[in-house]
């Protein structure tokens, strides 16, 4: 039973991932905290993100923005270093509350007023010093709590088309994972059993991403949008609730 309801969670999880470029880690990890415990799941899930990761990069390979996608990848991952070490150390509950009422505010500012950027920005160094600071502050949340890199996730939402959104979250996300299983294995959060576990989510992982990539090139910039809000919705009341 324990590993049918990680693939499911695996499953919804990935086809956000496909989807959107996001939304693996946070729906995947809202889903489990609610079974199992929570130092438990971070690390499982952190390691099965890898895998949804990787796939992305591969379909989406010539996509890649690879101006501003490498900034942001290694904000997000010098920001995971940080926030590993909050997870061992600090209370979840404090965490979790905390995060859980910002992303309510920004779902509710995501439906309220959509953005629909058509093109990016032009490259400058006001963008990349965004994109990298953004992704630090993301880093941290995703290394203590495994979810929700908001800052980066706002940024890539307001200023960028959703081809763009995507490849940039999927570059950051795949350095920022591997950085993520490094740091938890190395503070003994991630056990060989919890790995084993991550490992037997993989037909769940791949049936999502597949399916969240077809839809991708099926949905408006604005729906788009309005999608990455709601993905966050169920986290956001269950980690205020808690």
């Amino acid at each position: 039973m324990q590993l049918l309801l990680f693939n499911l969670a695996a499953l919804a999880g990935s086809t956000a991932q496909g989807l959107t470029g996001f939304g693996s880690g946070t729906l995947t990890v809202s889903l489990l905290v609610m079974l199992f415990p929570f130092r438990e799941v971070i690390p499982v899930v952190a390691m099965v993100v890898l895998v949804p990761n990787m796939i992305l990069t591969w379909l989406t390979r010539h996509e890649m923005e690879w101006r501003r996608g490498p900034i942001a990848a290694v904000g997000l991952s010098a920001g995971v270093l940080v926030g590993a070490q909050l997870l061992a150390v600090l209370p979840a509950e404090v965490l979790r509350q905390g995060l859980g009422a910002a992303i309510l505010v920004y779902v509710v500012l995501m439906l309220a007023r959509t953005p629909t950027p058509d093109a990016p920005p032009p490259q400058s160094a006001s963008d990349s010093l965004g994109l990298g600071l953004c992704g630090l502050a993301s880093g941290v949340i995703v290394g203590a709590i495994g979810v929700s890199p908001i800052p980066l996730l706002i940024y890539v939402s307001l200023r960028y088309p959703k081809q763009v959104a995507r490849a940039v979250l999927t570059q950051a996300f795949l350095l920022g994972t591997f950085t993520q299983v490094a740091i938890y294995a190395h503070l003994g959060l991630l056990s060989p059993s919890l790995a084993w576990t991550a490992l037997l989510t993989v037909p769940g992982i791949v049936a999502g991403v597949l399916i969240g990539h077809r839809l991708h090139y099926r949905i408006n910039q604005k729906t788009f949008a309005r999608a990455l809000a709601l993905i966050l919705l169920l986290p956001a009341l269950r980690l205020v609730l808690s």
